[in-house]
């Protein structure tokens, strides 16, 4: 792993660590897989706030992901990108087959030249993506379908990985990295590997304008604010418990339910 640190002297950059990314192609490769999109701010059609702590950021553009793979394709990896909505990196295939470009999520150890395969013609390899049926038992997974030729939903994150653990002839039992159990069909599609990108929790923001081009805003707790705008606000001092916890429209917080056991 490879880290830079910033050698400047100012103490909101002396602790700031960022990943190299001297491999990746910074020049999107796929133009017709990009759109562009309008940043909302947390507001809905009528411009009222629904999700607060949105707001400004820097301008991006949405990467299309081929999150199927349900149709023969032997391709070729063309490239490794940055992906500015997801955590993970992303690789272009050149589809040998359907003579077209797609993006995919790019796993731990693909490589510019690579081939990549899906459908039943493919190997159990890094990057090819098959039915949970055709998959040995013990091997790392990601990109997993909840149902047979819809996108997949589980395991996109930077770093993350499943494990098939039982193949059935009705089931197959994956456990995800939260340690949690899933009982999938057998047909439904997986990715052979480990998202790419596995040491982006080394990151640190370091200070509060870094969050603000990630187009977050500060968050202020109640017991800071006077007493016209939250239920917590006022008191004489620092004050800060001896109350219940409700929200800014005074709902209460906890309502005494508890979460589930694993």
């Amino acid at each position: 792993m490879k880290t830079v640190k910033n050698k400047l002297s100012s103490l909101t950059q002396k602790k700031l660590i960022n990943l190299a990314r001297k491999k990746l192609k910074k020049v999107p490769l796929v133009k017709n897989m990009i759109i562009g999109k309008r940043n909302v701010a947390g507001k809905n059609t009528s411009g009222k706030i629904t999700v607060y702590h949105k707001g400004g950021g820097h301008k991006k553009k949405y990467r299309k992901i081929n999150f199927t793979r349900n149709e023969d394709s032997i391709g070729v990896v063309t490239s490794l990108e940055y992906d500015p909505y997801r955590t993970a990196f992303i690789a272009s295939v050149y589809d040998f087959l359907n003579s077209k470009y797609f993006y995919i999520l790019a796993p731990k150890n693909l490589n510019i030249g690579h081939i990549v395969k899906s459908g039943p013609s493919a190997d159990v390899k890094v990057g090819h993506c098959l039915a949970l049926m055709k998959i040995p038992v013990g091997g790392f997974i990601h990109n997993i379908s909840l149902k047979k030729n819809e996108k997949a939903q589980l395991t996109r994150s930077a770093g993350t990985n499943a494990q098939l653990i039982e193949t059935t002839p009705t089931y197959c039992r994956v456990v995800l990295s939260s340690g949690a159990h899933k009982f999938l069909s057998p047909s439904c599609q997986a990715t052979i590997g480990t998202v790419s990108n596995e040491f982006s929790f080394f990151k640190t923001i370091d200070k509060a304008g870094r969050n603000r081009w990630l187009n977050k805003r500060p968050t202020v707790r109640g017991v800071a604010m006077n007493p016209i705008d939250h239920p917590h606000g006022g008191g004489e001092g620092k004050s800060s418990g001896g109350r219940s916890s409700v929200t800014p429209w005074g709902k209460p917080t906890k309502n005494g339910r508890k979460s589930k056991k694993k």
